[in-house]
């Protein structure tokens, strides 16, 4: 019989302000070393079918297969989102120009669905059928990933793994309830758009 404790990653029931204070006072990687790369292998992926058959469906498979094929380079990623520059970087006399099509040409993803990035709102409605009934009334923008059904942990570890790459299991956004919706086939979304929106605010932090 599965348990709560089961997926189980960092117990969080405080509210944001507090979560933060938290977060900067608690000892160093309590939950969980937090490791921000690429997958290179496919091989977690490929142990998780359902996954798969979600990715397939989706066309994000063969994206992932890419990435597999090509590897990255972290000095060229690091030169790239430094010197974008209003959606234009200039790197050894090249000039490449990011867009939602040129993002959908590059990883194959199809540039349809609806355009939905981090910043916009999500109805809570939305999140009621990946949620534990019992934690319901609790989420907020920011809540513990012991909230999620069980039936989707396997499906969310691996979207945070192969597609966000954020390298943290202890706790979920709206935008991972949007993700779980694209790739359940509950409401499409535009991959392309969203990767674009999220490489035009990481050039601007950075």
């Amino acid at each position: 019989m599965e348990r709560d404790s089961d997926y189980e990653y960092e117990e969080e029931t405080l509210s944001d302000s507090s979560m933060e204070r938290h977060r900067q006072q608690r000892k160093p990687h309590k939950g969980g070393k937090i490791i921000r790369e690429e997958p290179t292998s496919l091989r977690e992926l490929q142990a998780c079918l359902v996954a798969v058959s979600c990715f397939r469906h989706q066309e994000c498979f063969k994206f992932c297969e890419m990435v597999e094929r090509v590897q990255f380079h972290h000095e060229l990623a690091r030169l790239f989102v430094t010197h974008l520059h209003k959606n234009e970087v200039t790197l050894v006399g090249i000039t490449f120009i990011i867009s939602s099509t040129i993002i959908s040409e590059a990883t194959r993803n199809p540039n349809v669905g609806e355009k939905w990035y981090k910043g916009q709102h999500l109805d809570e409605s939305y999140y009621e059928p990946y949620i534990k009934a019992k934690y319901r009334n609790q989420v907020k923008r920011l809540f513990p990933f012991k909230f999620l059904e069980n039936r989707y942990v396997p499906l969310m570890r691996i979207i945070i793994k192969y597609f966000t790459c954020e390298g943290r299991f202890s706790r979920l956004y709206a935008y991972h309830i949007r993700l779980l919706m694209h790739f359940t086939r509950v409401k499409m979304l535009n991959l392309p758009y969203f990767m674009f929106r999220n490489i035009e605010k990481m050039a601007h932090i950075v």
